[in-house]
């Protein structure tokens, strides 16, 4: 197959009904290949839903983003890597500064703005175009992790790492890298770009392996960021306008606290996240110590104008790992994980009155093994549709999309 940009290939969509719920789940990609949605922590639907973003090898060993139409599966190629993927956060096993970064897709939807990483380059993609140019060069040697997009389009946030941080020999790169950051005081670099001028709006550093940033929804000057490698001593921070401050503080938690996977309310006046308390529920640390005794997942509320966490617990057999993403509103959450390892539920929760329950909408049955498979479940604009990836379907490590319709039964 001769793909490049521009290409357009066409999935067979197929329909199924889940065994346990009856609810109709759409498998979007059929050919061959590995397929999977963006990170979650940036949309995949364009603006009105009616397409969504997809990260495919198409069976070349090369990944390359697409956009694929919901009524038809027609799926259009939007870059033309043809480098394999790039060494980075999560993909350890990439090519050292050469191919995709993927990781690094952002989207911001309202713009029709894509961002991505390919070799040492910061690209900004127009998905109806498909015009493109250079917003910013990576220094030499240097890691990424998930970047982000403001609403906007207007803004680009990059993390990087020094390429010493994964100098880490055989083993576990999760916690290895962790480990040598912490020893060695390493820090990350975070740069702020003005996607329109190519100029830096601000940058800093903060020691710590930094993977996640993600603006405020209406703030450019105020980023959400982590510090990775599972058990660290505080997971969440926030910088605002040159001020950082620690998010959900971690310090009187002691070693069985573990937090993960933050994620702006969609207003930015508070940050979601989850977490166990008495033993990770991580697989990467399956080597950490873990304490005897009750095992409680939670999900988590932070109001950001006081600092005051809500925290609402699952029941103690309820220790999966897996990830949140919320509704527009903030009262559903989606999660692939926590409440089994093999389904998708929606969780109802008012944070004021501390109530929280589940329902069950299908099985997606993946691995979980590879990032590119976990399921990651999104919403649409609207609330109406969840996105998630999975293996079940398709070779053990290798992805399809799929959706699940809220207004179908």
């Amino acid at each position: 197959m001769n793909a490049h940009k521009g290409y357009v290939l066409k999935h067979q969509m197929v329909k199924r009904k889940d065994d346990q719920t009856g609810r109709m789940v759409t498998q979007l990609t059929s050919l061959p290949g590995n397929h999977h949605h963006l990170y979650f922590t940036s949309s995949s639907f364009t603006a009105d839903n009616r397409h969504i973003l997809f990260i495919s090898d198409a069976g070349t060993g090369s990944p390359n983003l697409f956009k694929l139409a919901l009524d038809d599966g027609m799926a259009v190629q939007l870059t033309d890597n043809r480098d394999g993927y790039m060494k980075s956060y999560v993909y350890y096993d990439g090519n050292p500064y050469r191919g995709l970064a993927k990781a690094s897709p952002s989207f911001a939807p309202a713009a029709g703005k894509l961002l991505y990483i390919q070799g040492c380059e910061v690209r900004l993609l127009d998905v109806h175009t498909l015009d493109e140019r250079v917003i910013y060069v990576l220094p030499e040697r240097v890691m990424t992790g998930f970047t982000h997009l403001s609403g906007d389009g207007r803004y680009a946030c990059i993390p990087y790492i020094d390429a010493d941080a994964f100098a880490v020999g055989e083993g576990n790169p999760f916690g290895l890298i962790r480990d040598k950051v912490k020893k060695e005081r390493m820090s990350s670099h975070i740069v702020v770009v003005d996607t329109a001028t190519g100029e830096t709006l601000y940058s800093f550093a903060h020691q710590g392996w930094v993977t996640h940033v993600q603006f405020h929804p209406h703030d450019p000057s105020i980023v959400l960021f982590n510090h990775e490698g599972g058990m660290v001593e505080q997971r969440i921070w926030l910088y605002d306008h040159g001020v950082i401050t620690k998010v959900r503080d971690e310090s009187d938690g002691g070693p069985s606290l573990w937090i993960c996977h933050e994620m702006w309310a969609s207003e930015g006046k508070a940050v979601i996240y989850h977490g166990t308390r008495g033993v990770p529920n991580d697989p990467a640390m399956k080597d950490s110590p873990r304490e005897q005794g009750q095992i409680v997942s939670f999900v988590g509320f932070m109001d950001t104008t006081d600092g005051q966490c809500t925290e609402l617990s699952f029941l103690p057999e309820m220790t999966a790992y897996g990830h949140f993403t919320a509704s527009t509103d903030d009262t559903l959450l989606v999660t692939d994980g926590i409440i089994d390892a093999q389904s998708i539920h929606l969780c109802r929760t008012d944070w004021r009155q501390r109530e929280l329950d589940m329902t069950l909408l299908c099985r997606h049955n993946s691995s979980f093994t590879v990032q590119d498979v976990h399921p990651h479940p999104i919403f649409s604009h609207d609330d109406r549709y969840i996105l998630f990836t999975s293996d079940t379907h398709n070779e053990r490590t290798q992805g399809n999309v799929y959706l699940i319709d809220l207004h179908e039964k």
